[in-house]
This record gives structure tokens, sequence and C-alpha cells, in this order.
């Protein structure tokens, strides 16, 4: 017998995990189920793992417990919420990575209602028969931008397909190809709209595409595309046809218009500081385009979706479409939608959203935050870490205003580089977690991306993340973080 099957002899079997008496509470009832599969695909690791191995053979009894606490741990992360809280401290107000916009409270208690009560989600009450899902909240969307109607979908990857199909119906798409975008990890332009069945034509060059490029490719019933580049810029000798051409362009020449404006911006950006040139969502639609798209969960400062708005017959086409039904949202979207939109509805200046108030923050707000969260900080931190309120540069984040920096303020730490990287791993493995900016001057927290509220939060996760620290208790991801 060789050494690998040696190894392999020692493996226990299921029948003996199946009654060890550490597993048996936790294979009661329905569990055993998913639990023996649990069993079976640890056993199945060590029979790849095992014939590698070197040194002493273990013994079964070694091998069993080995499982056992696989098993356990794997319970244990399974019953687990598969989420974790994170405090945003990276000066990036809308991070894709980490959730995107975050809901007012009104918002978040709308979701709570609906998700713990039944709704009028598609009836009507006063008729006493089926009704339209989403209509009344389509209704404020199409108020607020000036639409004759919109439509909700799930998000803007699925507004801008359908509108393309439903216009196109498969034929010509025209569009630049300095717009021929990818977004994130995931959304490529093209491959988006290959999925429709259009012909897909690009014109004019990466830098320069005029109104002549559009109108060579033209052909009567013919789609042109204008995407929103919002996650890059373009300087330089460039060239760009505006949507009013394109439009005028259309018009001549019996074609359409999509616009796929990105963010959806309900409010002027300018007024907080931020650069002209993204226009507001009432300016797109009175340009006179057959539809516009937009994500609900960026500048909007919304949930996840996609809002199109167009005229009421288009809109009304897109609502009969077959694939609508599989683009549709739930009730809990629907009604953190509707929470937002009708924050927007009701306020006479800036909204009560958060991601809106994060981008309106002074830096004189910021420094006396950050003061704050120093001086509750500073009596806890390890003997050599230094603290102090300097100044930084944040972003907007979610794909717009990629060029723009906005002025922050950053509680910055300062200790000897093996420890800060060691406090900023723990800092992200705790529950909540936070996610600071780790660089070469240190290990800072960005004020503009924490609210007041969560300052405390941000002083018990430094102070455990710091305790663990200087205790040398550093295991990651286990209980002791979590």
């Amino acid at each position: 017998m060789n050494d690998a099957q040696s190894r392999l002899r020692e493996i226990p079997q299921v029948s003996a995990l199946l009654e060890d008496q550490r597993l048996c509470a936790l294979l009661a009832g329905r569990r055993r189920f998913w639990l023996l599969g649990v069993i079976q695909k640890e056993l199945a690791g060590l029979r790849v793992r095992l014939p590698r191995e070197t040194g002493a053979i273990r013994d079964r009894g070694q091998l069993l417990n080995e499982v056992v606490e696989a098993v356990e741990a794997e319970y244990d992360e399974m019953i687990a919420p598969a989420w974790t809280r994170v405090l945003n401290a990276t000066g990036v107000v809308v991070h894709t990575n980490l959730g995107r916009s975050n809901l007012p409270a009104v918002a978040a208690e709308a979701v709570r209602a609906v998700a713990q009560g039944n709704s009028d989600l598609e009836f009507d009450l006063a008729a006493g028969s089926r009704g339209h899902r989403g209509r009344r909240v389509e209704a404020k969307a199409a108020v607020l931008t000036g639409a004759e109607d919109a439509l909700v979908v799930n998000n803007n990857a699925a507004a801008l397909w359908l509108a393309v199909r439903h216009l196109a119906s498969g034929g010509r798409v025209i569009i630049s190809r300095g717009e021929v975008v990818a977004i994130g990890g995931s959304f490529r332009i093209h491959e988006i709209l290959a999925e429709t069945g259009c012909e897909l034509v690009e014109v004019g060059t990466t830098n320069r595409t005029t109104c002549d490029d559009y109108a060579a490719a033209m052909i009567p019933g013919a789609v042109l595309l204008k995407v929103h580049r919002s996650n890059f810029e373009m300087t330089g000798f460039i060239a760009e046809t505006t949507l009013s051409e394109l439009v005028a362009l259309a018009r001549e020449t019996d074609g359409r218009v999509i616009y796929d404006a990105g963010s959806g911006a309900l409010y002027p950006m300018a007024d907080l500081g931020l650069p002209g040139g993204e226009t507001e969502l009432h300016q797109d639609v009175a340009v006179g385009c057959d539809l516009v798209t937009c994500s609900g969960d960026k500048l909007l400062g919304g949930c996840q979706a996609g809002i199109i708005m167009g005229s009421a017959a288009t809109i009304a086409a897109l609502r009969k479409h077959p694939m609508r039904r599989a683009f549709r949202v739930d009730k809990m979207t629907l009604a953190a939608l509707d929470a937002v939109l009708g924050l927007y509805l009701e306020a006479e200046d800036l909204p009560a959203i958060p991601t809106l108030r994060m981008l309106a923050a002074t830096t004189a707000e910021l420094e006396e935050r950050a003061g704050i969260l120093l001086r509750e900080l500073e009596p806890l931190a390890p003997a050599g870490w230094r603290g102090a309120v300097v100044p930084a540069e944040g972003s907007v984040g979610g794909g717009a205003f990629s060029s723009a920096r906005i002025a922050s303020r950053l509680v910055l730490w300062t200790a000897p580089k093996v420890e800060l990287e060691k406090c900023h791993r723990l800092l992200r493995t705790g529950d909540p977690a936070l996610v600071g900016r780790m660089g070469q001057d240190g290990l800072g927290v960005d004020l503009r991306t924490l609210s007041a509220e969560e300052l405390p939060l941000v002083v018990t996760t430094f102070q455990r993340a710091w305790n663990l620290l200087t205790t040398g208790d550093q295991q990651l991801g286990g209980s002791e973080t979590r």
C-alpha cells in the first residue's frame, strides 16, 4: 500500500460523522438534508488534499475533528446574514461596491411597511379589481421630469435594452464610437445592444463624432442612441454631437432618439459645487428625445431601478412588451423609489436625500465633525499612533463626474506601516466593517461619506480593531471580528 492510499484509508465514514455528538444537534430535522451535503463536500475535499500531503499520516480521529470543525464553521456562515453593515470612510459618495446611494429614513420605513404587510400593489381599491403595478410611482417620476409618462424597471441596463428593443425592433441603431462605453465590471454597451437583435452601426471616431457622421448612416426608422459618458471624460481635440442636434436630425429623417442619461439627476448639481455640464432629467426630456433612461440609485439618490421617460403612447407600448414582466420591480423597490420621489416633490430646495446631503456638506461642517471624531478616538489609540485632521479630496462615484474632486476632511492616522495595514484589515473584517483610505500618508477616515449618526459606530469599530491589534489576537473572519 502506497503513502497516498494509507492517508485515504484514514478518512472517516459518513456514518461516524452523523453520529458525532458535536453534530447531532445541528443535524436535527430539516437541516439534516443540506448539512449532509456539507459533510460530503468536506470529505470530497479531503480525498483531493490528502494524497498531496507529506509528513506523518494523520489518523482517523484527527481527520474527523477537522471535518466536524469545518461543518460547524460552514453552518455558522450559512445561517449568518449574507452581508455586513459597512461604514463608508472612503470619500466616494456613491460607492458601487458598497451599495451606492443610502436610502433616506422615510424610504427605509416605506420598504419595511410593505415588506411586512400587504398593500395595493396591483389592486384598485376603489374599483375592487386588478390595478396597475407601480403606476402612481411612475406618475411621480413623470411629473418630476416633465415627461408625459414613465416606466420603472429593475435597472438602467434593462431600461436601455427595452427602449432599444421597442423603438428599433431589430433595425438600425446608430451610436458614436466615443460612446460605446463599459461601466463597472460587466456593463458593456455594445453587448447589451447586441442582445436586442438590432443592427448596431458605430459612427465617427473615438474622439470626434459630428452630426454629419450620424446623417451618413441614417435610414428611415433608424434609432439614434446617445449615451452619457458617465465614468470618463474626453479632452483635447474632440467633437461631440449634442442631443438637440440628434433630435433635429431624427425629425428630418424619420428617425428616433434614445438618450441614456446615466446617473439621473433631479437636482442641479452645480448648486452643490460640482462642475457644470451635468444636465437634469427634465432638461433631457425637454430636448425632445423619444425615450430617456436613467438609474435610480446614483445621483437620484434612491434604490436600484431603471426609469424610462417618454410620450404616453410610447410608454404604454413598453408596458405591453413581453419582456417588461422580466424587468419589472417588486413592491419594496417601488416603495423605496416612491418615498424618494416624494421627497423631491415636497422639497422647497435641497431634498432630504442622503446622497445629496453628503455632496452638499461644507468643508466647515466636515472639519467640525472630524474634530469631534478625533477627540473621541485619540484617548483610545495605541502607543505610537498619531491622529490629525487634514484636507483631502473625495469623489462623487457611481460613474458620475468622473474627473471632479470634492474638498473633504480626513482624520488621518500615522503609525508603523505594518500596524496601519493590519488595523485597516481588522476594520474591514469587523461588524460593522469600516472601509477607509489607506495610502502613503497613513490610514484616513473621510468624513464626507459618514453621517454624524455614524460617528459613535466609527469609534467602537476602531476601538475593537485597536484592541485586537495590541493584544495580538488578529484572527480575521472569525467570531472575534464579527
